[in-house]
């Protein structure tokens, strides 16, 4: 973590100093312009000869030049700091780095402090005394994780964006927004992934005052915001636009890409899913899950979901969809994918599984077996079923199962 925050620091710095260049490079071309500005003034007399012929309305020309000093800008409120910036013509672009620049820094020394609970440094002391006492590691990973949800929010608040996608760009950009919204035009992608990120910022803000917990009106003001997100974004793109930018953002979307591994869905099969998935992620955004009333409704509206979706995909492909809600298939599903593994492997290893676990309750189970029995008998299990799933996937690729989705099989030989 320490290290990524200070790959951070360093290239936003640069950034800023690049910007920096190209800006202060501008304000000092401007400065050698001078503007003529016309004053009126009386002229002054001279001391020694007075001159009763002179006028003393007549107009003088002064030369004044756009003098600027950056503690003219800087301000300890980055509210104010942010508007002084946008104020003398600083682009956007710029304002961001300078500011998420600052923001890191001020947070890494909180982090910092936080770290070593304050402690002066003293070069005589041995490595023990610097260690934490366990109450302070505590205290310290309380403060940390408070930075660590707070410096997003801080973020969002000042300049609407989102904290995770940033990092991403300092690290690997992979354009993911230009890739999802090739469709849309320079100007409206950037326009709608802007009012995304307002979208986003403005609900954070209502869910961490609410602590996690919003009374009705909270819902009502979020309500509120969804449905003017989405009138603001049917006047920036038409109505085919918005719903394939909805299909390619949307929470909702993206948990489909996710749990809809191993389903293969054709683009028809997608939408006919995600408008049912949509309804239910929407009634029940906002509502509290542990409420058994609440989770009941929401049980009942996925159940309905489902027998609306069986007349839909057929019987085949219900049958299909069914089986990767289990997270377990979807997790074989990409390990088998990941080494081209025929099709059939991944239920043959989620059946394998099941029926492998099963024996083992029933053995931990039966009050019959004597310990020593029960140890043995769950060895053997574990190790037939090494010895099977071996020969199934061959030495290599059994081995690197056993590392990831197989990693059931080291706890099945014990108690």
């Amino acid at each position: 973590m320490k290290t990524r925050s200070a790959l951070i620091l360093i290239l936003l710095n640069m950034a800023v100093l690049c910007a920096g260049f190209y800006f202060f490079r501008w304000l000092a071309a401007d400065e050698l312009a001078t503007r003529t500005v016309l004053i009126k003034a009386d002229v002054l007399r001279e001391q020694q000869k007075p001159n009763p012929n002179v006028n003393h309305a007549q107009e003088r020309l002064v030369y004044v030049t756009n003098k600027f000093n950056w503690a003219q800008v800087e301000s300890s409120d980055y509210r104010v700091y942010i508007a002084n910036l946008r104020a003398i013509g600083c682009p956007e672009v710029t304002i961001k780095d300078i500011i998420m620049t600052d923001v890191m820094k001020l947070y890494a020394q909180r982090r910092g402090q936080a770290s070593v609970n304050g402690r002066e440094f003293r070069y005589w002391e041995t490595d023990e005394k610097r260690k934490l006492k366990q109450h302070q590691i505590e205290a310290r990973e309380k403060a940390l994780g408070e930075i660590d949800k707070e410096l997003p929010a801080v973020l969002r608040e000042l300049l609407g964006i989102n904290y995770e996608r940033e990092l991403d760009k300092y690290f690997v950009d992979t354009n993911e927004d230009d890739r999802r919204l090739a469709f849309l035009s320079d100007d409206k992608r950037n326009a709608a992934v802007t009012l995304r990120d307002q979208l986003d910022a403005a609900r954070e803000r209502i869910l961490n005052a609410t602590g996690g917990h919003p009374s009705a009106g909270d819902l009502d003001r979020l309500t509120a915001l969804q449905r003017e997100a989405d009138q603001r974004l049917g006047q920036l793109l038409t109505p085919d636009e918005k719903y394939q930018f909805e299909l390619s953002t949307s929470g909702t979307a993206d948990a489909l890409r996710k749990n809809l591994v191993g389903f293969n869905p054709s683009e028809t099969e997608f939408r006919e899913i995600y408008e049912r998935q949509k309804a239910i992620d929407t009634a029940f955004a906002y509502q509290d899950l542990s409420d058994p009333t609440v989770r009941a409704a929401k049980e009942a509206a996925e159940k309905q979901m489902e027998t609306d979706l069986g007349g839909v995909l057929g019987q085949s492909r219900m049958a299909d969809y069914q089986k990767v809600k289990n997270p377990d298939y979807r997790e074989v599903f990409v390990f088998s994918d990941r080494f081209d593994l025929p099709d059939t492997i991944s239920q043959s290893l989620v059946d394998v599984r099941s029926v492998v676990e099963q024996e083992r309750q029933q053995l931990l189970a039966d009050r019959n077996l004597t310990d020593d029995k029960r140890a043995a008998a769950l060895r053997a299990i574990q190790a037939e079923t090494e010895r099977t799933l071996r020969q199934t996937l061959g030495d290599r690729v059994f081995a690197e199962y056993s590392q990831s989705a197989g990693g059931w099989l080291r706890g099945l030989g014990t108690n």
